[in-house]
């Protein structure tokens, strides 16, 4: 049986075609793999995009997760409102409130610039409060959502005003606190009638508003601007308005200020917010976004009365305590140590500005008062207080005198030369005889040097501890508080949530009457505290429950946030309160 051979390929003579199709097989999967490549960046690059602009966490709340999507929905709807707020506050610009009115704008402005901060706030602070809601019996009714919708997408009545208000002036020889007499008030009518006389006679209002007119709007000739009905400074005049048409003058009308003119300039009626439901659509914005979001701001409000009333409530521990206040300034370690120096002043002309007009014989009197100022202040029981009371420095009258800490190589650049020179020659405890400068005698003490303020309250609470008996002598000697240091270092009773945590802590952390606390560092300074008197439940007024409500709600919020264990995206760092109000959760807006 024969077998017929197989051919053999001869590789070293493979035909030309094949190895160019080969490299044409070669280039075309290379190109496929490129493009499967970019075609695989590509979509790692949308999807990390995608991603970070809806899915990434920012925030968790007791294991509800908060992502990029609904810090994005919250952001928008925010900034949709506080837009429509600024837009409708720029259309009242115009008028004698007009730098109300721009501050308001600056406040919207300031939350608009960090609005997703603010927008994270809300959601983080919204969801704390939904998850405690059944725990303190706080709710929401749909009913009062509905109202506050209804509010927001309403904008009030507004009339544009104008006024000429002339008050009744008492006689000058009057008593300094006497009440115009109904003559007074005879006249003042009898004056606006005069201006409304000219008026009708075709005079000009700027002109009279501006010559005549003892209201503040005398600036803008006489424009008051956008008044609605709640306007707490121009309420009363939005309803001596009544139906009356643009260009109408009314008066001579009276109010407790005065009699007055009043000019309506234009007209807008009540009804819908166009503005804030056109950025709302812009925003895309749904009716249950916004109505999430506002059923949060109305339970931010109801868990404000339960701080008030059960937190805080009618009784509640408190603490009566005196401190000691020391400022800190720059930085904690000075360039070189400082002195305290306090003074009494005894002018020739006491009050006036200038004593270059005394005579010899008014300057001798200054002198001898400023000697009998001085053997007061040598007494041991001598009261700096007291003794400030007499003294002509207006400026120091309160503060027993003291001038407060200065860097003695600048003295002369704060103080007049004779002055400088007598401080930089006294010892600490040393008294001066009486100085001449061209405001008068001067009596100057310098009561201490330091280091530093921390090295002044560390050596200050050594002494205490030693002697807790001196605490009010060292308040009155060195609290930089005038108000509490005239009582030495008394604060008064002191409730939960009336300061920062730290303070808060260190004031209920002593336990026994006289006790001093070691140095705490406040917001705004060095504070030593000592007990006076404790108790568990004392009645609190409704003021001083109001007071701490506002200023401590935000302190327990926070408490709130970390007992839930709450943890957001540093990058979206939370709004500090504005000054002078607000919870501290979300800015002080109009």
């Amino acid at each position: 049986m024969s077998f017929r051979n197989r051919p053999v390929l001869d590789r070293k003579h493979r035909p030309r075609w094949q190895d160019e199709l080969r490299s044409q097989q070669l280039i075309v999967a290379g190109f496929a793999l490129a493009i499967a490549v970019a075609v695989g960046i590509f979509g790692a690059v949308a999807w990390s995009s995608f991603y970070n602009d809806n899915l990434r966490q920012v925030a968790l709340v007791q294991g509800i997760a908060v992502d990029r999507s609904d810090l994005a929905r919250r952001t928008d709807l925010i900034a949709a409102e506080l837009t429509a707020r600024l837009v409708d506050l720029q259309s009242q610009l115009g008028g004698v409130r007009d730098q109300v009115i721009q501050s308001q704008i600056q406040q919207l402005q300031t939350a608009i610039s960090s609005i997703e901060e603010v927008a994270s706030d809300s959601l983080v602070t919204g969801l704390v409060m939904e998850a405690n809601a059944d725990d303190f019996g706080v709710s929401v009714d749909e009913q009062a959502i509905d109202a506050e919708l209804q509010e927001r997408r309403t904008l009030p009545e507004r009339v544009k005003l104008s006024l000429i208000l002339v008050q009744p002036q008492v006689a000058e020889d009057a008593p300094e606190d006497a009440e115009p007499t109904e003559q007074d008030w005879q006249a003042a009518r009898a004056e606006v009638e005069q201006l409304k006389a000219q008026l009708d006679g075709g005079a000009d209002w700027a002109t009279l508003a501006s010559e005549h007119s003892d209201d503040s709007s005398a600036q803008t000739r006489g424009v008051v601007g956008w008044v609605a009905a709640d306007d707490s400074g121009f309420g009363e005049y939005f309803a001596a308005a009544g139906e009356a048409a643009p260009g109408e003058v009314l008066g001579p009308l009276r109010s407790d200020r005065g009699w007055y003119l009043l000019r309506v300039d234009d007209r807008r009626p009540a009804g819908p917010n166009e503005n804030l439901e056109e950025f709302l659509r812009a925003a895309g914005a749904t009716d249950q976004d916004y109505r999430a979001y506002v059923r949060q701001e109305l339970l931010q409000g109801q868990f404000q009365d339960y701080f008030r009333d059960v937190v805080i409530g009618r009784y509640a521990p408190q603490r009566h305590v005196a401190q000691i206040h020391i400022a800190v300034e720059g930085e904690p370690a000075l360039p070189n140590p400082q002195v305290q120096i306090r003074h009494l002043l005894a002018q020739p002309l006491p009050g006036e500005e200038d004593q270059s007009g005394a005579t010899p014989q008014q300057w001798r009197a200054a002198r001898e008062r400023a000697m009998e100022l001085r053997e007061a202040a040598q007494r041991p029981d001598a009261d700096w207080y007291a003794l400030a009371r007499r003294s002509d420095d207006a400026g120091s009258r309160t503060r027993g005198g003291s001038l407060g800490w200065h860097d003695p190589a600048t003295l002369d650049t704060q103080f007049v030369a004779a002055f400088a020179e007598a401080v930089r020659g006294l010892q600490v405890g040393e008294l001066s005889e009486p100085v001449r400068s061209e405001f008068g005698y001067h009596v100057i003490e310098v009561t201490d040097r330091r280091v530093s303020p921390a090295e002044l309250a560390n050596r200050l609470v050594v002494d205490l501890e030693e002697d807790p008996d001196s605490f009010e002598r060292v308040a009155r000697d060195y609290s930089e508080d005038p108000v509490t240091a005239a009582e030495g270092g008394d604060l008064g009773w002191v409730l939960p949530y009336q300061f920062e945590a730290v303070r808060q802590e260190a004031i209920f952390g002593l336990t026994e009457p006289g006790q001093v606390s070691q140095v705490v560092e406040g917001e705004d300074g060095l504070y030593i505290f000592k007990l006076i008197a404790s108790s568990e439940a004392r009645f609190v007024p409704a003021d001083r429950r109001e007071e701490v409500a506002n200023s401590g709600f935000s302190r327990w919020l926070v408490e709130l946030q970390d007992q839930a264990g709450v943890w957001v995206d540093p990058a979206l760092a939370p709004v500090e309160p504005q000054d002078g109000g607000g919870d501290g959760t979300t800015p002080v807006l109009p």
